[in-house]
C-alpha cells in the first residue's frame, strides 16, 4: 500500500493506493498551521486514521508539490505554499512514519502517473504536460523520468516561445506558460477584443460554443501555441506519445482536434507518424493522487 500526497497551495490531498486504484482519501488545510513541523504532524495524524480505518498498513511514500526536488527531498521556497523556506518534507515523513518517502516536482508526479497508470501505460519514451494555472512538464525516456544535473530538468512551460514576449511568472519574457496556461488564454481572449470577463477557460468556451470570434481566435491562437511547443520538445526527446493533462485539454473540438492537425504540421519530418498526442486517461478527481503515489514506487 503506498500513500500519495498532494500538496497544493491552499489544500493537501492524501490517498491510500492499491495498484491502480485510490482506495481510501483525506484532505486537510496546507495553511494555519503553526509551521512546516506542524503541517508535516497533521499529514502523519491523517495517515494514521485512513491505516486504521482501513486495516491496510503502508510500505512507501509519495509526495507530489510544487518546487519540490527530487533528488534532495526538498520543497525548495515555493511561492505559493506557506513556508519561505527549505522544507525537507520527505525526510520529515518518512522518520515520522518509518517507511521510505520520496519527494517530487507536481508535474514530474503527474507524468509518473501517466506512465504508471494511465495513457502513458507501457510507453517508456514519453511527455506529460499539464495545462492549468501554469503549464507544468514532464520527461520520460528509457523508462526513467528526467531529472538533470540539479533535479529541476523538464521546464517546459518556461521556454522562450515569444522573445520578449509577454511578462511570466518565471520573470523572463515570452514564455509558453505565458500563452497557453489558463492566465495566458484569458489574455489571449483580451486582445482579441472580448466582450465578456472571463474567469476560466470553460467560459471562453461556452463563448467560441456560441460563436464569438474573440473566443474562437483565442482557441485558435492557443492551438497553434501549443502546437509549436510541443513540436519542439519533440525534438529534444523523441517521445512515443505526448500526454495533455488538465481542464483546458478537456476542449477536443475547440482545442485537440485542431492541436493535432497544427501539431503534425509542425513537427519535423524525421517524427511524423512516430508520435501521438492524447489527453490524460486518469480520473481527474484521483490523478494527482495516483500520480504522487508513482512516485512512492521508485
Amino acid at each position: 500500500m503506498i500513500l500519495g500526497i498532494d500538496i497544493g497551495g491552499t489544500s493537501s490531498k492524501l490517498g491510500l493506493v492499491h495498484e491502480d486504484k485510490v482506495i481510501a482519501r483525506a484532505r486537510i488545510a496546507t495553511l494555519g498551521h503553526a509551521d512546516d513541523h506542524a503541517f508535516a504532524d497533521a499529514l502523519v495524524r491523517e495517515t494514521a486514521r485512513l491505516t486504521t480505518e482501513t486495516g491496510r498498513p503502508i510500505t512507501a511514500i509519495g509526495i507530489g508539490a510544487p518546487n519540490a526536488n527530487q533528488l534532495t527531498g526538498i520543497i525548495e521556497m515555493a511561492p505559493n505554499l506557506p513556508w519561505k523556506h527549505d522544507v525537507p518534507l520527505a525526510r520529515m515523513m518518512s522518520d515520522r512514519i518509518g517507511v521510505p518517502a520520496t519527494l517530487g516536482n507536481d508535474a514530474n508526479a503527474a507524468a509518473l502517473g501517466e506512465w504508471r497508470y494511465g495513457a502513458g501505460r507501457g510507453i517508456d519514451d514519453l511527455i506529460v504536460v499539464t495545462l492549468g494555472t501554469g503549464v507544468g512538464s514532464g520527461f520520460i525516456v528509457n523508462g526513467r523520468l528526467v531529472l538533470g544535473s540539479a533535479g529541476n530538468a523538464g521546464e517546459l512551460g518556461h521556454a522562450i516561445l515569444q522573445p520578449e514576449g509577454r511578462a511570466c511568472t518565471c520573470g523572463r519574457k515570452g514564455c509558453l506558460e505565458a500563452y497557453v496556461s489558463i492566465r495566458g488564454m484569458l489574455a489571449t481572449y483580451a486582445e482579441e477584443g472580448g466582450a465578456a470577463n472571463p474567469t476560466d477557460v470553460k467560459t471562453i468556451a461556452d463563448l467560441a460554443h456560441a460563436g464569438e470570434s474573440a473566443a474562437i481566435a483565442c482557441f485558435q491562437r492557443t492551438t497553434e501555441w501549443l502546437s509549436i511547443g510541443l513540436a519542439n520538445a519533440v525534438c529534444a526527446t523523441g517521445p512515443k506519445r505526448i500526454v495533455l493533462f488538465g481542464g483546458i485539454a478537456r476542449n477536443g473540438d475547440l482545442l485537440m482536434a485542431p492541436l493535432r492537425e497544427r501539431f503534425h504540421a509542425n513537427l519535423l519530418n524525421i517524427y511524423q507518424g512516430r508520435v501521438d498526442l492524447t489527453v490524460s486517461a486518469l480520473p481527474d478527481d484521483d490523478a494527482a493522487l495516483l500520480g504522487a503515489a508513482a512516485l512512492g514506487t521508485l
